[in-house]
């Protein structure tokens, strides 16, 4: 039996083997050429991109400028919000402070009477409170303020008051503080196109104020709160800075009263009566000034109402296209004489200076009103007449009966002068 001898007669371990390679055997580092280097671990950003330095750095920059642009941003919508705040901070206190200015002067503040009841010792708030409560003041705070720094409470005294709702914070104060004696009121009519010394004497005739007086407030500066007036740039060349805005009408004053408050009383009434047509004013081209110059100038040379519109219509004509004919002054004999009306009103004896109104003289309208003319006259100045040959009427003249000829040239107008009976 064969038990597994070699051949070769030599005993061994079968025919198993081991290969065994030296580098597995040898030991510490092994250079290994065979294989590659492996390339150094990435860096991750937060949201896990690789970036190289220069896009590292390109993102910084990046970054930079969009909080640059976002602050550029957030600063001009921080500018405009703070701007539209001033603005708006700046148009309510406008429009407050107005307020109170109209208060101050009774301007827009409705007519009629109010009974009013002074307690003993009443001080600067509980009278503020009295006068607002009964509808003699529309802002309590004006008034309180008005009355604490100018008025002497001691002075007011005790008692029922009937006063009237349009009177102004001086009046206010001169009728409570004037004791609870009755005063003599006096009731005077000024007619459409009364001039102001006409009214100055009307005033001192009914023992109202002086003359003198009178016509010093009306050149003053006292009155320049009202929105009108203080649109006037040419004071210093009107004869009498008011002429024209002192509204003819029917008035009750006091005796011997204050004469701010009696020019107030006027200048009050005149914003009243011709505030409908401030929007017509102001789509005009003229100015207030210029307006109410045209109608004093309307109100003296129309024969009546009726004729206003077309008398209008010559002034305006010859204003805008009577240089093409020849025509360069309005030559309107109403003007002559201003500040009186017309000749035989001039004072033998020192009779105040006249003629830089005269339109015969000057060109275009005169520096001021020649009278205080009414609402129908105003309203023919915002409104010539547009009818028939009216848009082209550059002469007018009237015969002694009223009866009024217009004519579009010179010749025609020589005929009319004939049938009116002048010449």
């Amino acid at each position: 039996m064969n038990h597994g001898k070699n051949p070769g007669g030599d005993r061994g371990t079968g025919n198993f083997k081991l290969n065994i390679d030296e580098r597995d055997l040898a030991t510490g580092s092994v250079d290994l050429p065979d294989r590659r280097s492996q390339p150094p671990r990435p860096e991750y950003s937060a949201n896990k991109a690789y970036l190289t330095e220069k896009e590292r750095r390109a993102e910084k920059k990046a970054h930079k400028k969009r909080n640059k642009l976002k602050a550029r941003k957030n600063r001009w919508v921080f500018s405009l919000v703070w701007v539209c705040m001033v603005l708006l901070v700046s148009l309510t206190l406008a429009s407050y402070l107005i307020q109170g200015s109209n208060d101050f002067f009774a301007a827009k503040r409705p007519e009629g009477t109010t009974k009013v009841v002074i307690p003993e010792n009443v001080t600067s708030k509980e009278l503020t409170r009295i006068l607002y409560e009964a509808g003699a003041i529309e802002k309590p705070e004006f008034f309180n303020l008005y009355c604490s720094i100018t008025a002497d409470m001691q002075y007011f005294a005790p008692g029922t008051y009937q006063i009237e709702t349009n009177m102004d914070y001086e009046d206010l104060i001169n009728t409570l503080q004037g004791g609870n004696e009755i005063r003599e009121e006096v009731t005077v009519t000024f007619p459409e196109g009364t001039t102001a010394l006409e009214m100055a004497a009307l005033l001192e005739e009914n023992e109202v104020c002086s003359k003198d007086d009178f016509l010093a407030a009306i050149n003053s500066a006292d009155f320049d709160e009202f929105d009108m007036i203080g649109q006037i740039t040419n004071a210093s060349e009107k004869y009498y800075k008011l002429e024209g805005y002192l509204f003819p009408d029917t008035y009750n004053f006091y005796k011997n009263e204050d004469v701010n408050s009696v020019v107030s009383k006027f200048l009050n009434n005149f914003q009243n009566r011709v505030s409908d047509l401030e929007e017509d004013i102001a789509n005009s081209g003229m100015t207030m000034d210029q307006v109410i110059i045209m109608a004093s100038i309307i109100q003296r040379e129309a024969a009546n109402a009726n004729d206003m519109e077309n008398v209008s219509a010559v002034l305006h004509n010859r204003l805008n296209f009577g240089g093409e004919y020849g025509i360069y002054r309005l030559e309107c004999d109403s003007t002559i004489f201003y500040p009186y009306k017309r000749a035989d009103n001039v004072p033998p004896e020192n009779p105040l200076p006249f003629g830089k109104y005269d339109t015969y003289q000057v060109q275009g309208l005169p520096a001021g009103a020649i009278c205080n003319p009414g609402l129908d006259a105003i309203k023919a100045a915002l409104e010539p007449n547009a009818e028939g040959d009216a848009p082209y009427y550059l002469y007018f003249c009237h015969a002694a009966d009223g009866t009024a000829y217009y004519a579009t040239n010179v010749e025609d107008h020589e005929y009319n002068k004939q049938l009116a009976g002048l010449s």
